[in-house]
């Protein structure tokens, strides 16, 4: 039996905070995504052959059998990962989106998520699980939440649960009950879920117990990231998503915030890809983040934020242009965002060149950036007036590495910075 929520719009205007307080300050930290794990397709035709034939040549012929195709990083390159990005940002607060991290990897088998994909496990762990669970709480070490990119829209034939979710007419379908094929991804005929009805069943619930049951480590990170959670089929996006059952765009919405509110009942915080997403409502106070910010600039971050370098790694090397979309896209958002930030960058900040303070550091730091490379002076904090030399050091996934050790004066610093440098400027005790 479902549990009784609402669905009512919340009327984010009057108060400008959410309906509860936010798990996660995701305003204050740098989310991403780690690709774990790509399926491959199963090396048959689309059902529907027109809209298969608009879909990207890798989505509309994967050969295979719906196994994973690509292994990107296992569950111990993923903590490498996270670790280095940790070295390379003095410490930013992370948080992780895996991606494939079920069945035989992204897009596998939705709306299943009762199985960790084997491919990613440890050696030395019995189950998949015990490593994906060893992840969670490794992470942490590095200042980092990892959580799970799920989809609760889409589904695949060869899901376990494909048949009673077609038998209940969960599955979108036609007016004379024929499955609607919704999109084509990776190889694979992807049909969408009526999210009244699921919900109408209790599935929704089960699905979401289930994984937290299964995870606990999710509940205790207090996040969770839902893919698409859109509100149409891209071939109607007016019309109800499952014409057979005829639930209006306006029903399928109430029963989403019933899932978002459902999720943070649960102690989790639900992110979202789209802020808008063919739905009739941005659900502002009831999602903390969505991965498409076109939609957002007229709220608070601390209320609906984004990432301003929605990095997607697919292996625990760091890429070549990381620092630079660091350092000039999210130290400035997460400056701006802090108390102790300020919205006027003022000298501290142009398109290709920054010195910035990296405000999550316990201690005074600045971090400093050049695109082409740079010789110039940058001030100094106000609460920096007694400092008369700095160390500079370079980054590097390794940690810190010492450059230079020079004066403060009262204009500043004078940094020389490589192309595509970054550095770490602190006080020299």
């Amino acid at each position: 039996m479902s549990k009784e929520l609402s669905g009512e719009y919340y009327d984010y205007k009057k108060s400008l905070r959410p309906e509860r307080p936010w798990n996660v300050d995701w305003h204050q930290r740098f989310v991403y995504r780690h690709m774990n794990a790509m399926r491959g397709g199963t090396g048959t035709y689309s059902g529907d052959p027109e809209m298969a034939k608009a879909r990207p040549s890798v989505h509309r012929w994967v050969f295979g059998d719906g196994k994973m195709a690509n292994l990107c990083m296992t569950f111990e390159d993923s903590l490498e990962s996270i670790r280095k990005v940790h070295q390379l940002t003095c410490g930013i607060p992370q948080m992780v989106l895996l991606t494939g991290w079920q069945y035989e990897g992204h897009d596998s088998k939705y709306p299943a998520w009762g199985e960790v994909c084997e491919h990613l496990k440890r050696k030395e762990d019995a189950t998949a699980l015990d490593s994906l669970r060893w992840l969670f709480r490794e992470a942490r070490k590095y200042n980092c939440l990892v959580t799970l990119h799920v989809n609760m829209f889409d589904a695949y034939a060869d899901s376990p649960l494909f048949q009673e979710y077609l038998n209940k007419d969960i599955i979108a379908k036609d007016k004379n009950g024929e499955p609607i094929i919704g999109n084509r991804w990776s190889g694979m005929d992807c049909y969408h879920i009526s999210y009244t009805q699921e919900w109408k069943h209790g599935l929704a619930q089960k699905r979401i117990d289930g994984l937290l049951e299964m995870l606990p480590e999710l509940r205790e990170n207090g996040c969770v990231y839902l893919d698409a959670f859109l509100g149409a089929r891209v071939k109607d996006q007016q019309g109800p998503i499952s014409p057979y059952l005829g639930y209006s765009k306006k029903e399928e919405a109430e029963a989403m915030r019933k899932i978002l509110r459902y999720w943070k009942d649960q102690g989790v915080d639900p992110g979202v890809e789209h802020a808008w997403g063919m739905r009739v409502d941005r659900f502002v106070g009831l999602t903390p983040y969505a991965a498409d910010d076109r939609h957002l600039y007229d709220l608070p971050d601390e209320l609906y934020t984004t990432s301003p370098y929605h990095a997607g790694l697919h292996d625990p090397s760091i890429p070549s242009d990381f620092l630079q979309r660091f350092c000039l896209e999210t130290l400035p958002y997460y400056y701006k965002n802090h108390p102790k930030g300020s919205f006027d960058y003022g000298p501290i900040h142009d398109p290709n060149d920054i010195c910035m303070p990296a405000l999550w550091c316990k201690e005074p730091t600045l971090m400093a950036y050049s695109r082409n490379g740079s010789h110039q002076r940058w001030p100094v904090p106000p609460d920096w007036s007694g400092v008369s030399e700095v160390n500079v050091s370079h980054l590097t996934p390794e940690g810190p590495k010492i450059r230079d050790r020079l004066p403060v004066t009262p204009e500043g610093i004078f940094l020389n910075i490589k192309a595509n440098e970054g550095v770490c400027i602190t006080p020299q005790a």
